[in-house]
């Protein structure tokens, strides 16, 4: 099942309803099923190319390379754990 939600409309949903937590996809499964070119990394053509429900973010790209790798996404999951996103 090819799978990419947004991490913004994921932790919400997650974190809203922590029982149904397990059933989101990991920031490693979301690159795994989105990485077509095999650079471990979902650029702004592949997260057009998901199902993704938003434009790409911006903000999540900190090294300003077009790309969200899986640091970066590991790291977006963990601010909206916090609260911050």
């Amino acid at each position: 099942m090819k799978f990419l939600a947004l991490p913004a409309t994921l932790m919400l949903v997650a974190f809203a309803a922590p029982a149904l937590a397990q059933d989101f996809p990991t920031p490693e499964s979301i690159i795994a099923e989105n990485d077509k070119n095999g650079d471990m990394a979902i650029d702004k053509m592949e997260w057009a190319a998901s199902p993704a429900p938003v434009p790409f973010p911006e903000e999540a790209d900190t090294n300003h390379d077009g790309k969200i790798d899986l640091a970066e996404l590991t790291a977006l999951f963990q601010q909206f754990q916090a609260g911050q996103g």
